[in-house]
């Protein structure tokens, strides 16, 4: 058995994991709010409250970075609607651009910029 210091992040995110669902399902912390240890029992929690958004139910999931995590009530307006149906059209079209893209982008405007500059 290794160490915690032997441990890569990842092996001790797992351990974390299995030592918190050996445990409990969920708890309570000090605001109030039950914090369900997993999306999966979050949701069956969320799907018992068929009546109830879930913010009403003060609950939420700790997600896979064990950050709290949390569904939203928010609905798209139609504006928003419209930009996600662009973004998905631009996507199908393959005009998006990866944020690693977009970098390589810039760095070769500013590269090309310092060159004009000298």
């Amino acid at each position: 058995m290794k160490t915690v210091a032997e441990m890569s992040v990842e092996e001790l995110k797992e351990l974390i994991r299995q030592v918190i669902a050996e445990q409990r399902e969920y708890f309570l912390d000090e605001d109030g709010w039950l914090v369900f240890t997993s999306e999966e029992a979050y949701a069956r929690y969320l799907a018992c409250h068929p009546d109830k958004m879930p913010s009403e139910l003060k609950a939420c999931f700790i997600d896979e970075n064990g950050v709290k995590a949390y569904y939203s009530d928010y609905e798209l307006t139609e504006e928003g609607l419209k930009r996600l149906e662009e973004g998905r059209r631009q996507i199908a079209e393959g005009r998006f651009v990866t944020l690693e893209e977009s970098r390589r982008r810039r760095m070769s405007r500013e590269a090309r910029k310092k060159r004009a500059a000298v």
